[in-house]
């Protein structure tokens, strides 16, 4: 029996103010009679305190030596012999161990206080004394715990009794309630068969309604699965809330979490955070205003504000709702959807980002820029072209035509143009006459090409060029010729004086023919630059709309270009590397324009970078075999340049040559050769094989 069991039935509290008030009670009388005995004379107050402290715990100790051997000894006994079946037997038994008890316990304690201290007395003597003091101490132990535990029993059996009585009674009271029980049952057995019979005839009804409500419970699970299935595909997160200055979510769909970061589950009913925490502080107010303002006027509200993701980082949303009214029609929640549309947004900030740069190099163009309905209605034109126009109106009302700035004359064919343009019907640049806006005329060539949105042509863009110097060269080519004229009719003059006049005729005719040649150049290079122009910003449109992004450095290459074109359009000869590097921006265009159907290979030693060539040559050429050759990514055009032993420029590009035959404007190879004629006595070559076209540029060094 361990001591937790023992102390089941002999609690520790009670044992240990036994033992205490024993050991107090024994020390007492122990150090009282030594003293007056004269067996052990205290000799102060200090020396008894002493004495009752160590004996009082010398005699606890040993006190709680002997309890516990005696209670087991006690419990033991009380098992196995009964006072009332062998008292004798018993005594003698009990008195032996509590002997034992008591020589055991008296002599450890007495030598282990021998050993802190030796006695004066002598340790045979204090042993003697401890012995009977301990026998008689136990003997008093014995009978006070023999008597505890018999009262503890002696209440448990009559608690038992007590129990087993109420027992009876409950026993008792059952078996007439189970009787009463067993009459009531008989009653509600007749009632029940009559509910039996009634309830076979509510059965097959009652199946019917079951199956019914399995099918109606079926329907709503499908229902309650594509609601589900739907606001997980939702472009946004829909939500039902509130209207409270929490705007506080009775459900969002899990979208909220690719929206914001937070999952649906913080939101409802402000379990983490509420809505109104996520949204903007710069947007609160405005959203409260939108929503109030919906409300009032019974509509959907639909407006665009930012929420803060977990991240920390800015999102654009659209909110789209409607207030959903009660019986007593109050607003009870608001229902919509929350869609990102961070993306527009910078897309929107991107494109009108890319429309700026456009427009400023279109504003930064000498030549009249413009973009015509199929009316004739200017829509856009840039600085020059509003100088040309004049500024457009900013009433959709008042519109400003184009064919009102050219003179009566030109405009049927202007129309004619117009009529060809929305047929989809190509047609070439053509001469008219334009009214400036002080009044004056101005001869122009105006290029255009139709704009096709969604594969409807929707109207005309275009670039329109002064030719005024081209037509003064022109005049002066006409006096020469007339004066020419009028000297071979004065053959009747001194032949001194024909010959004289003949010379000065000669000598201004060939003054006049290379001033004609001269313009005939100014000319050519500029019919470029609108061809060139007009090209590159029909594939910039679409840029801005499909790649921002490339359309931005789009935008960069060509503002090189053209400015290159712009500084050396009055050159006659440029060094061949400022001409490579001017043709590097212009492949790139060209790259973004045909993409794998040209196919560009330049081959060319840098000790050759700084012989002289004309500018914008090797792209006349270029252009040249792309207008009149077809090619495709099975098939493209390949284009070599490199410098032969003979120094000079080799283009060379393989013939695929189109069907139908374009109309010249005027810009070919005639051209090159002029102008090289005007600059050396070298000579450029164009040669012709089956298979092949060759440009042969010669490369003029520097002096």
């Amino acid at each position: 029996m361990t001591i937790g069991k023992l102390h089941k039935h002999f609690p520790f509290s009670k044992l240990f103010k036994l033992v205490l008030g024993m050991a107090l009670v024994l020390q007492l009388i122990v150090v009282i009679y030594n003293h007056y005995s004269g067996y052990h004379e205290l000799q102060n107050f200090t020396e008894f305190a002493i004495r009752l402290i160590r004996g009082t715990i010398y005699s606890i100790i040993a006190g709680f030596a002997i309890a516990y051997p005696d209670i087991f000894v006690i419990r033991f006994l009380n098992k196995k012999i009964k006072w009332n079946k062998g008292v004798l037997k018993r005594a003698i038994i009990q008195f032996s161990i509590m002997l034992l008890i008591a020589f055991t316990v008296s002599i450890i304690i007495t030598s282990f206080a021998h050993l802190l201290g030796n006695y004066p007395q002598g340790f045979r003597n204090v042993l003697f004394n401890n012995i009977l003091i301990y026998c008689v101490v136990n003997a008093f132990f014995m009978s006070i715990l023999e008597a505890w535990i018999y009262l503890n029993d002696s209440e448990k059996e009559k608690i038992n009794a007590e129990k087993f009585y109420q027992n009876l009674i409950i026993e008792q009271a059952n078996r007439e309630m189970f009787e009463a029980q067993i009459k009531m049952e008989e009653e509600k057995n007749k009632y029940a068969q009559e509910l039996i019979d009634r309830e076979k005839k509510l059965n097959k009804h009652l199946e019917e309604e079951i199956e019914k409500r399995e099918i109606i419970t079926k329907q709503l699970n499908e229902s309650k699965e594509q609601l589900n299935s739907i606001l997980a595909n939702l472009a946004g997160a829909a939500f039902r809330c509130y209207l409270d200055e929490h705007y506080t979510m009775q459900y969002i769909s899990e979208k909220i979490f690719d929206i914001t970061g937070y999952h649906a589950s913080e939101f409802i009913e402000n379990n983490k955070l509420s809505f109104l925490s996520i949204i903007h502080p710069d947007d609160r107010e405005f959203c409260k205003n939108n929503i109030l303002e919906a409300i009032i006027n019974q509509k959907h509200y639909e407006f665009e504000y930012r929420l803060m993701h977990k991240d920390g980082q800015e999102v654009w949303v659209n909110e789209n709702g409607k207030g959903i009214l009660n019986q007593e029609k109050e607003i009870k929640f608001l229902d919509g959807i929350i869609i990102d549309i961070t993306r527009r947004k910078l897309a929107e900030t991107q494109a009108k980002e890319s429309e700026r740069k456009y427009k400023d190099l279109l504003n930064l163009l000498p030549q009249p820029v413009f973009e015509l309905d199929l009316n004739g209605d200017v829509l856009l034109s840039n600085k020059a072209g509003d100088e040309f126009f004049g500024p457009l109106s900013n009433s959709p009302n008042q519109k400003q035509s184009a064919i009102d700035c050219f003179i009566p004359k030109d405009r049927a064919r202007i129309i004619e143009n117009f009529k060809k343009s929305s047929q989809g019907i190509d047609t070439d640049p053509g001469e008219f006459t334009a009214i400036k806006s002080d009044g004056t005329l101005c001869p122009v060539m105006v290029f255009g090409n139709p704009i096709i949105e969604n594969g409807e042509i929707v109207g005309r863009r275009g670039i329109i060029v002064d030719i005024s110097e081209r037509k003064k060269q022109e005049l002066k080519l006409l006096h020469a010729k007339e004066e020419l004229e009028r000297m071979n009719n004065t053959l009747e003059k001194s032949v001194a004086d024909r010959t004289r006049q003949l010379t000065e005729a000669n000598t201004q005719l060939l003054k006049v023919q290379k001033e004609n040649l001269q313009s005939q150049f100014e000319v050519l290079k500029q019919q470029v630059n609108p061809h060139f122009l007009f090209n590159s910003l029909n594939v910039l449109t679409s840029l801005i709309k499909i790649d921002p992004d490339l359309a931005e450095s789009f935008t960069e290459r060509l503002s090189k270009v053209y400015r290159y074109v712009l500084e050396n359009k009055e050159k006659d000869l440029v060094s061949l590397s400022t001409e490579l590097e001017f043709l590097n921006a212009y492949l790139f265009l060209l790259e973004i324009r045909f993409m794998e159907k040209l196919l560009i290979e330049i081959k060319i030693d840098k000790s050759y970078y700084d012989y002289q060539i004309l500018p914008i040559a090797i792209q006349l050429i270029i252009e040249n075999a792309i207008k009149h050759n077809t090619f495709s990514k099975i098939h493209p055009l390949k284009i070599q340049i490199f410098v032969d032993e003979n120094m000079r420029l080799n283009i060379i590009n393989n013939l695929n040559l189109r069907e139908t035959k374009f109309v010249s404007t005027g810009v070919g190879l005639e051209n090159i050769k002029r102008r090289y004629a005007l600059v050396s006595d070298k000579k450029s070559d164009f040669i012709k094989t089956k298979d092949h076209f060759i440009a042969k540029l010669p490369l003029i060094k520097s002096e």
